[in-house]
């Protein structure tokens, strides 16, 4: 799979109404990353989460930018594999 997501697990905690959002990127669009790499870091409600690779490759595009609000099952960005 290549497309980056927040653990589905995830929005299990979550209640009605309460929101997520992309707090920041740790790497740019083109850089090569390895499987687990820290990606990014969202916030839910009262903890700031990480996002890692799903698999070694080049991060070919975010879709979701800094500050914005993630939609459940949103694809927040794109790795292709090496």
């Amino acid at each position: 799979m290549n497309d980056v997501m927040l653990d589905p697990h995830l929005w299990l905690t979550l209640e009605a109404g309460d929101q997520a959002r992309l707090e920041r990127w740790l790497v740019s669009e083109g850089d090569v990353v390895r499987a687990g790499e820290l990606l990014a870091q969202a916030r839910l409600v009262h903890q700031t989460v990480d996002i890692a690779a799903p698999h070694t490759g080049v991060l070919e595009s975010i879709l979701v930018p800094e500050g914005d609000l993630i939609a459940r099952g949103a694809v927040l960005a794109r790795v292709i594999p090496l």
